[in-house]
């Protein structure tokens, strides 16, 4: 670096340097030290931040669609062994490259729906039943001292468990006789809009079970298709399935009643008179042994992941779901919690034995769910609901419940499924 002339009264020749030339020696001169302090202040200003902190790990089947960590995505669980499995399973069959992968196309998920996404005390479908009976019954007046139309007609939800959903089914049918297909399902939706639970005192969407909604789009997120497989008429599921659990109405499996084609004066090239009406009869009941049977019609593929609960009548579900060649998960919700929601009766254990000497994951609502439902509910006093001064007195609707055998018949699907006669 060139250094400034020292300027002498004998050196006149060093004041002659150019202007110039003198200036830009001098921004030198001061930028070397300048420059030396700026990178002494970064160097201390690095030591003064605290250390990277390494990324939380993520949990199994907590990964966003950049492959960046997610919050946890199933809250309302509590941590122990049936939500790692859950975890576990849905990152290793939708992990590409992986050695349990699984197409997205072949990522079948079933789900029955009362007792497994909703509390089935009552069922929910036996509400709306009820409700149709009396419509029934203001068109056919004779009905109302005839069984099992008098003891429904009174509210009676413990005698309506009894029936059966067999029963339950056969009943809408003989309900719903002669009604256009879409405007029955037009009747569930505003049924659903304004009916309570009888027991929590709740619109009906707030009995759904918030650790199933929550798995359910976890599996959304993860590729699978999600089917209904249940009991209920599927007349009343699709409404449902759409408005409660964001399922299309085309990937609803139930109870189907026979239908058929009527055709009414008016124009033949629009056919505006063509309608599809319910006849009273029911052309199957999607339970047990039929459940596997449905799912092979309409889905053409065996599901690799299933969920029922204790009742009985997913066994056969899940077990043929089991038996494919694909890996499996099978899910069996357990009703153990009675402040929160209900207790199963003894034939449970049963089915708990079953299921974990199957391989099958119980979810118990007491061990394995932080919440039941979205918000916490208060039951009320379980009993029968108030009587209309024209309706028979209870002690009478009691003994004509007595009469009735199906209403004394415990429903067949509640036993194992090796005592079951067929299984």
């Amino acid at each position: 670096m060139m250094r400034e002339p020292i300027v002498t009264p004998d050196n006149e020749a060093a004041e002659t340097s150019p202007p110039a030339k003198t200036s830009s020696a001098s921004a030198s001169a001061v930028a070397v030290p300048l420059l030396a302090l700026g990178l002494l202040g970064v160097a201390v200003w690095l030591g003064s931040m605290p250390p990277p902190q390494p990324e939380p790990p993520a949990q199994p089947g907590a990964v966003g669609p950049a492959g960046q960590p997610t919050v946890d995505p199933l809250p309302s669980w509590r941590a122990g062994e049936t939500k790692q499995a859950i975890l576990e399973f849905v990152e290793a069959v939708s992990t590409e490259g992986g050695p349990l992968f699984v197409p997205e196309e072949e990522r079948i998920a079933v789900f029955d729906h009362d007792g497994t996404l909703a509390c089935e005390e009552p069922y929910i479908n036996a509400l709306f039943l009820i409700e149709r009976i009396r419509r029934l019954v203001e068109q056919k007046p004779d009905l109302a001292s005839q069984e099992p139309f008098a003891t429904l007609l009174t509210g009676d939800l413990e005698f309506a468990r009894r029936l059966g959903q067999r029963l339950l089914t056969e009943l809408a049918a003989a309900a719903s006789e002669g009604r256009p297909l879409e405007d029955l399902e037009d009747d569930v939706r505003a049924f659903l809009a304004t009916a309570r639970h009888p027991i929590y005192d709740t619109p009906l969407r707030d009995v759904t079970f918030q650790p199933m909604q929550e798995l359910l789009a976890l599996l959304r997120r993860q590729g699978f298709t999600i089917w209904l497989c249940s009991g209920s008429s599927v007349h009343f599921l699709r409404p449902v399935a759409t408005e409660w659990y964001g399922i299309d109405p085309s990937l609803v499996i139930g109870s189907r009643l026979r239908m058929t084609l009527r055709e009414e004066a008016g124009d033949p090239e629009t056919a505006a008179g063509s309608k599809v009406v319910v006849l009273p009869e029911l052309e199957q009941f999607n339970d047990g042994p039929e459940k596997p049977v449905s799912i092979a019609a309409r889905i053409g593929r065996r599901p690799i992941f299933a969920a029922g609960n204790v009742g009985g009548g997913d066994l056969e579900m899940l077990r043929w779901s089991q038996q494919g060649e694909r890996p499996s998960f099978q899910l069996l919700v357990l009703h153990d919690d009675a402040d929160r929601e209900f207790a199963s009766d003894a034939e449970a254990d049963a089915v708990v034995a079953l299921a974990e000497q199957s391989g099958w994951h119980v979810a118990s609502m007491a061990a394995d769910w932080e919440r039941v439902f979205a918000r916490p509910l208060d039951k009320m006093a379980m009993g029968r609901s108030p009587e209309p001064d024209n309706e028979q007195p209870a002690a009478a609707a009691g003994e004509a419940a007595d009469t009735a055998p199906a209403a004394t018949d415990p429903p067949a699907a509640a036993a194992p499924l090796e005592a079951r006669p067929g299984s």
